[in-house]
């Protein structure tokens, strides 16, 4: 039987106010704890929905023991903060017996947990009889999802292709982004993984491009490979051999010219600087230069998308499977008042909260997107105005 959960989110950024607005009015879920250093996130979804269910607490989620003091007062927490807390924020979790979720990961070369990280607490959740589901946003996240359930129906996996597009507009700004700026850097800066010919490897930032023909109300897009954690999960984790993965996605021109040209004169760097006494990481005074993506709400307009193209053979045929969702900025930010980007990412951390609360998903330990059922997800997600679509077309009709 359902039962309600009490749910914890740490950190109310764009996506955090948009699972905490979905959650609120969710009947699986009972309390909700909007956990924050910054307040203003919270404190809006608390004015936006009016909801009794939900309560506002100051934080800082990079201690473990005041993470700990929200984990036990739920069932599950949320991590909503960029993924350098992720190992302190499970640590809180641990500590206080909630269950975790996050929607990415980060890497070391900038000092952040990966998953193999996370991995080393598998047996600690799982003796706490809890689950660490990590990397659960759309991509990564539903994009893994979208790759195991066209898997799990074919007989052999050539590839899987993850794309994501957006046309959206944004006057008034000539360096932003739609989601954590330091994420978002970190992935275009770094040579990007890739799965090639059963084997890992790694390609020269923002070389690497192709023009994808996605599905409407897109069309046609350039894009570049980044680094994402897709090229990581999914070679270990669709359950089946695959011969190629990678991941790609639409940039702003403008946006790439200037990111080649900060890391030229060594503005991305992680490296301290001393300045007239005073130690400065330039890489930080970028990010603190950038608009608040959650402050973009309402000025984009157009249209994301995330696909994922698998390659392989189905019965008899040799066919290509295309899964893709997408929403435009206009219709997300009527929903929640947040723009598609943070909508999309968080649409598939309620279905995973509430299909926890269904008794759906029942792994313990930590564990990546691929153990949610696929079919069970892609059920749930159109009722958050997160549309499923999906065609199958032969493989000769894909260009390799």
């Amino acid at each position: 039987m359902p039962k309600q959960l009490r749910v914890g989110i740490v950190g109310c950024g764009g996506v955090g106010q948009s699972i905490a607005q979905k959650l609120a009015v969710s009947p699986l879920v009972s309390d909700i704890v909007l956990a924050d250093v910054n307040l203003k996130g919270a404190e809006f979804v608390k004015r936006r929905t009016k909801s009794d269910k939900i309560s506002v607490k100051q934080l800082d989620a990079s201690d473990p023991e005041q993470v700990a003091e929200v984990a036990k007062k739920v069932d599950v927490v949320v991590n909503g903060a960029v993924p350098a807390l992720n190992l302190k924020i499970m640590e809180g979790c641990l500590k206080g017996g909630a269950s975790y979720i996050d929607m990415a990961n980060g890497d070391k070369e900038y000092g952040h947990p990966m998953f193999d990280d996370q991995l080393a607490l598998d047996k600690n959740f799982e003796d706490a009889g809890s689950i660490a589901l990590c990397c659960m946003g759309v991509d990564p996240g539903a994009s893994n999802i979208f790759a195991k359930r066209a898997a799990d129906r074919m007989e052999e996996v050539r590839y899987v292709k993850v794309r994501d597009a957006d046309t959206g507009r944004l006057e008034g700004y000539d360096f932003a982004t739609y989601f954590s700026p330091e994420s978002m850097l970190e992935e275009v800066i770094k040579d990007p993984l890739y799965w090639e010919d059963g084997k890992w490897g790694r390609s020269p930032a923002l070389e690497v491009t192709e023009t994808y023909d996605f599905p409407e109300p897109i069309g046609k897009m350039k894009l570049y490979r980044t680094d994402h954690e897709e090229s990581e999960l999914v070679p270990k984790f669709l359950g089946k051999p695959v011969r190629d993965v990678d991941f790609m996605i639409s940039l702003d021109e403008t946006f790439v010219s200037y990111v080649k040209v900060l890391k030229k004169v060594g503005l991305t760097s992680f490296k301290p600087l001393d300045i007239r006494g005073s130690k400065v990481v330039p890489f930080e005074v970028v990010i603190a230069a950038m608009p608040r993506p959650d402050d973009l709400a309402g000025k984009i307009k157009g249209n994301a998308m995330v696909l994922t193209e698998v390659g392989g053979t189905m019965g008899d045929k040799e066919v290509a499977v295309r899964t893709w969702t997408w929403i435009s900025h206009e219709r997300a930010h009527e929903i929640c008042g947040i723009h598609a980007t943070a909508y999309q990412t968080a649409m598939p951390v309620v279905v995973a909260v509430e299909m926890l609360a269904r008794g759906e998903i029942k792994a313990k330990g930590v564990k990546s997107p691929e153990c949610v059922d696929p079919v069970k997800f892609c059920e749930y997600l159109p009722e958050k105005e997160t549309p499923v679509f999906e065609e199958i077309v032969p493989l000769s009709s894909r260009k390799k």
